[in-house]
Parts: structure tokens; sequence; C-alpha cells
């Protein structure tokens, strides 16, 4: 069976939940289309990230192996998923990362002991055969697996600039956050203050909206704030904690915006969308009080996997281009722009291995 793009995902994934609803592999790969099991599985643990029988074990094993499927930065994956040690939502131990994830309105606490060519998945798998697909789609996409590296490397290879860059990180992928509204927290917080207050900040919030004290912090990770839980907090409480009055206004307004808002159910369409959801998408995002040209890239970056973003007027990316491009002053605005063109349609991938060239680790 030859498998055309749009069409060929549909089958796959009728095929992943009629495995994880107990059917054989066997017949899984004859409702997909395919005469034989074998070049299905195959497809299958190409586009899917696992291998049919281990999906469909998943449930009595309580695990199951995923496979990158590509190059893959360990090292760098590692580096930046344990940048901060006291985070209340993540943990990180030796090759083993741990948090909950959202799906539907619960969230799954799943640990990933990560390798070189793939990662063990350790979670309890959800009964709907659905939410377990949603689930490891999501897994998937937290790892930036779907990111097409073999074109951004075509594009890039004979560059002077991004040449070097790909060649010195092989395999670096942007880690997505769980949801938009973690990357709008985060884009918010992060604003105009440095790095390892940030931190603080966002474990404040995770904190305050658990009712944690600070000897609780052992039992890490906590579930990120929902936008619900975050609308119960008030502004004063927010302040209490050293976030400004502005930032505790933004944060407040976007869970509003995410729970009923214009934001609710963005995130809904997720890998479906086209070329041409994404500036209705932008327009949206930079409609809210508190997001400008960078959180919305940032947020769109981080939280949608768009591949095209540019951060312009970011710190790192300006210090970056200046350094790499030899400037003799940081790039405008408009510099920005045109140094980044080359790199269309991947610019969201330009900007992060920008970011990674850089010495400080506080630029992505």
């Amino acid at each position: 069976m030859a498998l055309t793009s749009t069409a060929d995902r549909a089958h796959l994934e009728d095929a992943a939940l009629r495995l994880l609803q107990g059917d054989s592999v066997r017949r899984a790969s004859r409702a997909a289309g395919y005469d034989s099991a074998a070049p299905f599985g195959r497809e299958f643990l190409r586009r899917m990230h696992v291998a049919p029988d281990a999906l469909r074990r998943w449930g009595s094993a309580g695990r199951y192996r995923m496979e990158y499927g590509g190059p893959f930065h360990l090292e760098q994956t590692l580096k930046y998923l344990g940048r901060d040690p006291d985070n209340l939502a993540e943990r990180v131990e030796g090759r083993r990362y741990e948090r909950l994830f959202p799906v539907g309105s619960a969230a799954h606490r799943v640990r990933l002991v990560l390798g070189a060519t793939g990662c063990i998945v350790e979670a309890r798998r959800p009964r709907s055969a659905g939410r377990a697909l949603e689930l490891h789609a999501l897994l998937v996409r937290f790892l930036g697996l779907t990111q097409p590296l073999a074109a951004f490397y075509r594009l890039s290879a004979g560059h002077a600039v991004m040449g070097p860059l790909v060649r010195r990180f092989p395999g670096v992928r942007i880690p997505q956050l769980p949801t938009l509204w973690e990357s709008l927290c985060w884009a918010v917080i992060g604003q105009q203050i440095n790095l390892a207050f940030a931190y603080r900040l966002r474990n404040r919030l995770i904190a305050l909206a658990h009712g944690l004290v600070s000897d609780e912090a052992d039992a890490a990770p906590y579930p990120f704030p929902t936008p619900a839980e975050v609308l119960r907090l008030n502004a004063s409480a927010l302040c209490s904690l050293q976030f400004s009055r502005q930032k505790a206004r933004y944060l407040l307004g976007l869970a509003e915006s995410c729970t009923s808002g214009d934001l609710a159910g963005l995130e809904a369409a997720g890998p479906r969308r086209g070329p041409r959801d994404w500036p209705d998408i932008e327009r949206r995002l930079l409609a809210q009080t508190g997001l400008g040209p960078w959180s919305t890239a940032y947020a769109m970056m981080r939280g949608l996997g768009y591949l095209d973003g540019l951060p312009v007027g970011d710190t790192g990316l300006r210090t970056a281009l200046q350094r790499a491009f030899r400037l003799g002053q940081p790039p405008t605005v408009a510099q920005q722009v045109r140094l980044m063109e080359p790199f269309r349609p991947y610019r969201s991938l330009a900007t992060y291995y920008l970011w990674k060239s850089l010495a400080a680790p506080s630029t992505d």
C-alpha cells in the first residue's frame, strides 16, 4: 500500500485506536489497508513513534518504548529539561524526566527514561483509548519529534552561520510545553526579568495554586495550574509573592480568556492546523492584554509548535545575531527580520539554534 499524507495519518490513528482497544496487530493493519503486518509495522513506527504491539500492550505493561525516529540531542534535551532543579512542575534525575501531562480533565503522571534513540514511557494508560492516544500524541509533541529537522538542515546546510550551528547541535529540537496556557504564563512571567527570578515566580504560582508550603516541595512534580485554578486566585495574593501588579493582571486576564474568552479551545486543533490558520492565531494572541510580538511568537513556538515564528526584539536573538554575523551593534528589528528571512518556513528552529549558540542558558 502506498500512503499519502493526511488520509494516511487518519488510517494510522484509527489503527492505533484499534490496538488500544485490544485488536491484534494483524487486524489493525488490515483495517488500515495493508496486506501484511510487516509494512504496516514499519510505517506505524515511523509515523507514530511506537511499535504497534508495544502500544497495544501499554495497558498491561504500564510502559512502552517511544522511538525518536531521527537525530535527537540527548545531552542538550536533558540540560534544558533540568535547567531549574527546584521546578515544582517537573523533575529530572539523571536520564529520568517526570511531570503530569493534562489530557481532558485529568492530569496523568508520566516518567520518561530518555536514551540515545528512544525513551521508555512509564505511565498508567488512560482507560479511554481516545485519551490514551491523546496522551501519546502529547508526548511525541512534547519532545519535538514531529519537527522537520531534515528539511531544516537541508535548507541551512550551505548557510555561513546556520550551517555550522546545525552541525554543532545535531538533533536539537524545540521542547514543547503541554499547553498553550502554560506557554502564555511563562511568556508573561519572564517579561523583563532575569531567568532565575522568573523560575521563582513560576514556582510561587504553582505553590499558591495548590496551597503548598515550603516543606512540601519534595513531593513534586505538581500539575501546572489550570486557567480555572489561577482564576480562583486574586491580584493581591500574586503581588504578595512579588508578582508586579501588571503581571498579576495579565495572568488573570489570560486565564479568563483561555477559560471562556477568545482563546478558549484555541489549541484543540493541534497538528491539524495549516498555514492559513497561523495569521488568525497570531491576531487573537496579539489582541490579549499583556501579549506583544515577542510573547506571542514565544507562545506560538513553545505552546502550539509553530515552526516559522520570529520573536523580534528578543534579547537573546538580538545578541546571537550580532555575534554570529559579526555586527558592530545589535541589529534593529528590520535587520533581524532580514537576517532571518533565509530560514523561512523554519524560523522558529533557526531562532532556537541561535539561542543555543550563546553561552548563557537564560536565552531559551
